[in-house]
Parts: C-alpha cells; structure tokens; sequence
C-alpha cells in the first residue's frame, strides 16, 4: 500500500498514531474522535446532533462516545455555576488518552504518549514552542479557517427563521416527546424556515410535526428533520380574488339595488328628496301651486339638495 500525504496550512487536524491505531477503539469510536478533534472549542455536541449527520445511527454513536470515555479519550465534568447556582455539564475531547497528558509547562525531549517505539522519538521536541503560537502564519491560518466556516452567531436571522424557530421551540408543549434543545432549534430553523417561505403557515408545521407520532421517539431532533425535508405539503394555491361588484348604486347613499335593478335613488333617499323638495320648492306667501308646478317644483328641489349634498 502507497500512501499519498499533502501539506496542510489551514483547516486540518492532527491524529497521534496512538489514537488512530488504537487496538480497543472501533473503526466508528476512532472515526469519532477525528470527527471531535476538528471541531473548535466550545462547539456544542450532541449524540443527536452526531447521529443526524451520519448513517450509523444513535446506538452506534452512542456505544463510540463510551468506548472513547473508557480509553480516556472522551470525559464529562458536572460544575455548579456560582453565578446562577444551576449545574451544568462540560465534556473534554483529547487527542490523547489521559493518563498519557504531559504535564504543562516547556516541553522538553521526553517521549509524548508512550510512542511503541519507546526510544524513536528521543529528543525530538513533538510541541510547538509556546512564543511561536501566535505566528503570523498561525494567525492567517486561523483567519482563514474561520472565514470557512459560516459564524451564524454574527448573521441576524430573518423574520421567517425566527418564527420558525418560535414554532420549533413550543414543540415541547404540545407534546414533550418533542422537546428540542436551543442548538437543535438554531440547526433546524432554516428547514422550517423553508415552509414559510413556500407559503405555509406556522400552524400547519406545528400540526405536521405533532400528528401520527410513532410511539416511542428516540430522537426528537431525527424526526423532525426528517419531516421537515421530506414530508412539505405542496405549495397552497393563492386565494381567488372576489369578483367586482356590478350592481348600480344609489347616487346619495351609494346603498346598492338589488341584483338586476337599475336606478339612480333607491326608495328611502327618494322620500327624503321629495320632502326637502317640497320644503325648499314651496312659499307659505304664495297659492298652492298646480299639479305640473307642483312637478317642476319637486325637481327643482330635488337638484337643489342633490347640488348641496354634493358640496358637502
């Protein structure tokens, strides 16, 4: 077997030989401990989070977190905040086991982790020397690595995330079989995120992810990827706008006639019309007038509160 090496300056991680040949790890516990030495500091990690992106499955992932905690690989710490009095647990990853941990401090020409060679790695110094870690070239590494991956912590989310976060987080109330954590909420935000934006409603997403639930869930946060990627409904066709309204209006009241009638004043405006006609159109000083006069004294008035309704 040849094998082919490339030089890395950014984005790579070391792997001692101990821990890669390690007789007691399985292939999936070895594969996991490069997966957690490439990670940065302070990343949240879950065996949820883990199983999501791999095909091994939770058991498997799980069964390789204690095969790492047992080869000393992997430890879990349980500390009491002082400030908020809650406890809270912080998990360890270490490229080496740790009782092979050199002590802090210089190096010197000691072996590191307990090399099988025993005497190979004689005087040769296998830590970088502590004034050289904040090189120049170490810096540009680091810039570059963090321009690779995406820093969502400085993106602010759109207001379809964030509803879609809102949604996924009272998850929990409507069934706490469903009950996600808030790294699982940021991770799958953007999938509900996806529904909005086809036109679905937060609602509809609560009801998909809540109904027909197999009996038991293992992984809450599986599942509910698993919908959301799988199981959008098409998107809703857009509600039909109402047809104009055709009917002829009252020109006083604007109240509309009924289907199929014409007109220009409806029965109640016309009464009153007939009344201040008669009102405006009629002199107590003079006689009574004739049936035409009388016509043509109605009109006249009518035009007249038409005229003055119109100013007003």
């Amino acid at each position: 077997m040849r094998v082919h090496r490339n030089r890395h300056d950014h984005a790579f991680v070391v792997v001692p030989n101990q821990a890669a040949r390690h007789k007691k790890l399985s292939l999936v516990a070895r594969g996991l401990l490069v997966t957690l030495l490439s990670m940065p500091d302070d990343a949240k990690v879950t065996v949820e989070s883990l199983a999501d992106a791999v095909e091994e499955g939770r058991a498997a992932v799980s069964k390789a977190f204690r095969q790492l905690e047992a080869a000393g690989y992997f430890r879990r710490e349980r500390f009491q905040n002082p400030s908020t009095g809650t406890w809270c647990t912080e998990t360890h990853v270490t490229d080496l086991p740790t009782d092979h941990i050199p002590a802090v401090g210089k190096p010197d020409g000691r072996p590191i982790g307990g090399s099988p060679k025993g005497e190979k790695n004689q005087g040769k110094n296998l830590l970088p020397d502590p004034s050289a870690a904040d090189s120049e070239g170490t810096k540009q590494a680091r810039a570059r690595e963090e321009e690779e991956v995406p820093n969502t912590k400085h993106n602010p989310a759109d207001a379809e995330t964030g509803r879609a976060a809102q949604a996924l987080a009272a998850l929990g109330e409507a069934d706490r079989r469903l009950k996600l954590s808030t790294s699982e909420v940021l991770r799958l935000a953007p999938l509900a995120a996806a529904w909005l934006t086809e036109g679905h409603s937060a609602l509809k997403i609560t009801n998909a992810l809540t109904t027909r639930l197999p009996e038991q869930v293992d992984s809450a946060a599986a599942l509910i990827s698993y919908r959301l990627k799988n199981q959008m409904p098409a998107r809703p066709q857009p509600r039909p706008k109402p047809a104009p309204d055709t009917r002829a209006r009252c020109e006083v009241c604007r109240a509309p006639f009924p289907l199929g009638r014409r007109g220009t004043v409806c029965g109640a405006c016309r009464d009153e019309l007939d009344r201040a006609a008669a009102f405006l159109g009629t002199d107590s000083d003079t006689p009574a007038p004739q049936v035409d006069e009388a016509i043509d004294t109605n009109t006249r008035g009518r035009a007249l509160v038409r005229a003055a309704l119109a100013a007003a």
